[in-house]
């Protein structure tokens, strides 16, 4: 490499730097002027865009207050309901609190609790806390089954057993398996559904004892 070459080689290392830098600045303006440019020709959307936010953020934050109101004025009548002196007043508390607040997790509960104390239209509580979004799974076994007894009860066998052979909970297995046993015809197949009774989880002590002296009579 020549002296001149030599001398020429740094001074063309210095200026591709600046080229490049030059480039990214023209770069950035020309983005910068783009986007003036729509903001300019857009303004009118850009405006109607904040003005929807925010009234999206003041209607979410309203709504946010508003359920926490709905939900406290809920709890506090079923503790009215609850802890009332006398049962028409705690059925027309829970009956208030189905009708007024019926997607909620507080109707679904109250619907529970009528189908205990409300002897007359339990069958359509039962029916109404199985439907119903809120409601625990818990609650959902527990109401197939009390269904199940109020068929056998009407003597309707196929209606109960129709009833229990939807799932339920281990838990809920044994009073499961005890009334399919109520509701077969046949001795084996009481005899297998006791025997399955005796087999699951037992949550009930006096109920076990039944099964057991059920199923000795049945193999005796």
């Amino acid at each position: 490499m020549s002296e001149k070459q030599a001398g020429n080689a740094p001074a063309t290392h210095m200026q591709e730097p600046d080229l490049i830098s030059e480039m990214g600045d023209l770069k950035r303006e020309m983005r910068s002027a783009r986007i003036a440019a729509w903001i300019e020709s857009n303004q009118k959307t850009l405006m109607i865009a904040v003005v929807l936010l925010l009234a999206a953020l003041v209607v979410g934050a309203f709504w946010i207050e508003s359920n926490k109101s709905e939900r406290a004025a809920v709890a506090t009548i079923y503790q009215h309901a609850v802890s009332a002196s006398d049962v028409e007043t705690e059925k027309s508390l829970l009956n208030g609190i189905v009708r007024d607040y019926g997607s909620s997790s507080y109707a679904a509960l109250a619907l529970l609790h009528l189908s205990g104390i409300d002897t007359a239209h339990r069958e359509a509580h039962l029916k109404a806390l199985i439907e119903h979004p809120a409601a625990m799974q818990e609650w959902i076994w527990q109401a197939r089954l009390d269904l199940a007894e109020i068929e056998l009860e009407k003597g309707d066998k196929a209606s109960a057993m129709k009833e229990l052979q939807k799932s339920v909970g281990k838990q809920y297995q044994q009073l499961r398996h005890y009334l399919m046993a109520e509701a077969s015809d046949s001795v084996e197949a009481k005899k297998k559904h006791l025997q399955k009774a005796l087999d699951s989880a037992s949550v009930d002590e006096a109920l076990k004892q039944k099964i057991e002296l059920l199923l000795s009579r049945l193999n005796a």
